[in-house]
């Protein structure tokens, strides 16, 4: 049973963006080009990103945490940035940093879902693999969109000076909780971080709505 809670957990980690990029296209219509930029774009700034990090000193766990967070705090956030403001320049409709957050989602999503797979036939899984995976990738792409959403809004309504910065503390916040802080309490304050920065998106894309001239 722990091997299929493996093969499903694996499963929900590399089909589950796919699944929701299909959802999110035929539901609102929105165009599908920003997510595979997203994936590409990912794979150049996780290298050099991990290269920085590799040098980090280990011996003092906060101080190593801290860095971390706020390394790929700016790399990540700072490359949606780049992306949407520079190179995305025709995909300026609000549905777009959706699209383009599920595809950075599915990148990180890669690595944890081959980790699943990789633990079948070695009785080295837990029982709530699956569960817990699952929860993980909600709350994974939840967390990655919203960011996108709020980088989007700042360069949509001129508000990048506050909202670019912004998205790099959550950023920093979210993966410092996550790394350092490997508590049972840990799992809410990531939770009630993610739930937060999921109301702002919201309230950030409503307030597009004019601008993109749909209801959605």
């Amino acid at each position: 049973m722990t091997d299929i809670n493996c093969l499903l957990a694996g499963l929900t980690r590399l089909l589950g963006p796919l699944l929701l990029l299909i959802f999110w296209h035929k539901k609102t219509g929105a165009r599908i080009f920003p997510a595979p930029v997203a994936l590409v774009v990912c794979f150049p700034v996780f290298i050099v990103a991990g290269a920085i990090r590799s040098g980090f000193d280990h011996s003092d766990w906060i101080a190593f945490h801290i860095q971390q967070g706020l390394l790929y705090g700016i790399f990540e956030e700072g490359a949606k940035f780049l992306v949407l403001r520079y190179l995305l320049t025709s995909y300026d409709d609000r549905r777009d940093a959706v699209t383009y957050g599920i595809g950075h989602s599915a990148f990180e999503e890669i690595g944890a879902g081959f980790a699943c797979f990789n633990l079948i036939g070695t009785d080295k899984a837990a029982p709530e693999i699956f569960p817990v995976n699952l929860f993980s990738f909600i709350e994974g792409s939840a967390f990655v969109i919203a960011t996108t959403v709020l980088i989007f809004y700042g360069i949509r309504m001129n508000k990048s000076r506050i909202m670019l910065p912004l998205a790099i503390l959550l950023h920093f916040i979210s993966n410092f909780i996550g790394g350092a802080l490997i508590t049972s309490a840990s799992m809410v304050l990531s939770l009630l971080t993610t739930a937060g920065m999921c109301y702002a998106a919201y309230r950030c894309y409503k307030g597009m709505e004019t601008q993109s001239g749909d209801q959605w």
